[in-house]
Order: structure tokens, then sequence, then C-alpha cells
């Protein structure tokens, strides 16, 4: 909807939706694929621009789901650093496993960006991490969109019980993802 929504922007805003993220992002609608390169490189084209200049220009956020603090398995959570349920959408600025192995870790400038935005548009947001070192962890697509020399944060929406039977999100913290999806657009 913020894509919808978002009438005369003043840069050019485009949303990827892709599948296979749980398997790895392989095949050609993953985001390992170069689908995404492939259409910003014909638009560029059409446009009469250069796929460089253009992508190094770039911001991006990567729109998934992090680990909400959850009592039941406290152990795998620094309840100090993970988000909570009803708090806001949740900027993660590093994903992975072992520490940051097999991540993407956004630069402190486009972190101050992009709070920058969500506070001057009233965004509810918070910091996340995703769990305890070698307990936790995880990891999400913005590794893709990075390889293509673009600038990406995470960004999603906390999850009590993540990957069980019965996982939980606020509709407080998806209203907030799309404010803030909605304010980055503009």
């Amino acid at each position: 909807m913020a894509e919808l929504e978002t009438e005369k922007p003043e840069f050019t805003t485009l949303t990827v939706f892709a599948d296979k993220e749980e398997i790895g992002s392989y095949g050609p609608t993953g985001m390992s694929s170069d689908f995404m390169l492939n259409f910003i490189e014909d638009l560029t084209e059409v446009m009469g621009g250069n796929v460089n200049t253009v992508l190094r220009a770039s911001n991006a956020l990567s729109t998934d789901v992090d680990a909400a603090y959850d009592p039941v398995f406290a152990g795998v959570y620094d309840k100090q650093n993970s988000c909570q349920l009803n708090r806001g959408c949740v900027i993660t600025k590093y994903t992975g496993a072992r520490g940051k192995s097999g991540s993407n870790d956004a630069s402190a400038e486009l972190m101050a960006l992009v709070t920058g935005i969500f506070d001057r548009n009233n965004v509810s947001w918070q910091i996340g991490e995703l769990g305890a070192v070698d307990a936790g962890g995880g990891g999400t697509v913005a590794l893709y969109i990075a390889r293509f020399d673009i600038n990406v944060v995470d960004l999603g929406v906390p999850i009590l019980a993540m990957h069980s039977p019965f996982e939980l999100a606020a509709k407080y913290d998806i209203y907030s993802l799309y404010r803030a999806v909605l304010a980055f657009y503009k």
C-alpha cells in the first residue's frame, strides 16, 4: 500500500516482492537471482541512465520480520536489545549468524538517514537484533541487495514465537511498518 499511495516522489521508488527466503532465496523469484538487477538495468537503459550510478545512489529497506523477545525462551535473547511487540517496526543494523557472518551490516550514515526520516514523520520504531550469538540468529535478503552496491538496512515487524505453529504479530507494529515505508518513499 505504501508504494501505491506514494504520489510524485522526489526519487524513483521500487517495491520488490520475492519468495524462497526460507530456503536461501534460490530460484528465479528469489533474491539470490538477478531478476531485480535485470529490471533496474532495463529501467535505467530506457531512461538513458547509467546502471552503476543508479545502484550506487540507491537506498533500500529489506522488509522482513524480527524475533520479538520471548520470556518463555529468554535464554536466546538479550532482553535489553531485543525488539518487543507493540513498540513499532524494528530496524536491525545487521543480521546473520555467528556474529555477523553471512549478513549485511548497514552503514551508520544509512541508519541515521532512515531513523531521521522516521523521527520527522512520527513513525514508531525500535532497534532489534536476532538473538544470542550462536543461539538466535538468522538473516534476511539484505545481503543479496547489498551485493549490487545498494545501501540497505533491515526493517520489519517483531514476531513472537517465530517459526512456531502459532506466531504472533501486533497490529500496531504492522501499521508502523506501513507508515515507515510510506515515509521512506516520500
